[in-house]
C-alpha cells in the first residue's frame, strides 16, 4: 500500500507531503533497547526523513545524519524508494535525557544526489530535540524552499510537511498552516485511505507512492 501521498492546493500556492511509516520504525528499531523518548525521536526523524524525500518526488537519493552529545549518532539513507536506518549502539545504552544528546556540538546534514548526478549537503545545528524543529529549520537555512514539518498529534509515525510556494500570499500561508496543524488530530486517527478526504478541500491528490 502507498504510504506517501503528495497534494497540491487548490490555489497552487503550496503542496502538501502526508506519510505513514509505521511499519518502516517497527522494522528498522525492532533491536532498539534505548530509552522511550530516544526510540520516539528516531520513530519521528524517520518520518521527516520520508517526508523531505517525498516532498521532491524521491528523483534523488538522500541522506540525513545526525551527530550527536555523547559520541552518539543515526543516520537515515532512501535510495531506490527503500529506507534503512543506522544508529550508534551507545543509543541502546544510553540512559540519559533526550535533550542532553542536543548540544552545543550536534549537528544535523542532509545530503541529495549521487555521483553520477553530483551530491549536494547542507548542515545545521541540532540543538533542540524536536524533529519537526530541525527539519524545518533545514529547510529555511538551505536551498530548500522554507517547509513545516508537522506530526500527526502523538503519532510519531504519521506527519506532514507544508511547503509554501515562493509567490504565496503570507496571510492565506498562515491560515492554511493553522488549520493543516488543526486537521493533524485527525490525520492520527484516520484510517490510511482516508487521509485525502480530509485534505480535499484544501487541494488534489497529485501523487502517491511507496516508501518501503
Amino acid at each position: 500500500m502507498d504510504n506517501v501521498i503528495k497534494m497540491l492546493s487548490t490555489h497552487k500556492d503550496y503542496r502538501i507531503a502526508l506519510a505513514d511509516t509505521r511499519q518502516i520504525a517497527e522494522r528498522e528499531l525492532a533491536g532498539f533497547a534505548g530509552e522511550r523518548s530516544v526510540r520516539d525521536f528516531l520513530a519521528h526523524f524517520i518520518t521527516n526523513c520520508v517526508l523531505l524525500s517525498g516532498i521532491n518526488d524521491f528523483s534523488h537519493k538522500i541522506s540525513v545524519s545526525l551527530r550527536l552529545s555523547e559520541g552518539v549518532s543515526a543516520f537515515c539513507l532512501i535510495a531506490d524508494r527503500s529506507l534503512s536506518l543506522e544508529y550508534a549502539d551507545a543509543l541502546n545504552a544510553y540512559r540519559g535525557s533526550l535533550s542532553t544528546l542536543f548540544g552545543c556540538t550536534s549537528v544535523m546534514s542532509v545530503t541529495t544526489g549521487d555521483w553520477q548526478t553530483g551530491l549536494h549537503t547542507g548542515s545545521v545545528e541540532a540543538h533542540i530535540d524536536s524533529a519537526d524543529m530541525l527539519f524545518s529549520h533545514f529547510t529555511v537555512q538551505s536551498e530548500q524552499l522554507p517547509s513545516q514539518f508537522m506530526i500527526a498529534g502523538k503519532d510519531r509515525s504519521r506527519g506532514l510537511l507544508f511547503q509554501p510556494l515562493p509567490f504565496a500570499d503570507h496571510g492565506a500561508m498562515q491560515r492554511a498552516e493553522q488549520e493543516l496543524a488543526y486537521l493533524s488530530g485527525e490525520l492520527e486517527q484516520a484510517d490510511w485511505t482516508d487521509v485525502p478526504k480530509i485534505y480535499h478541500h484544501l487541494g488534489s491528490v497529485i501523487s502517491e507512492s511507496t516508501i518501503a
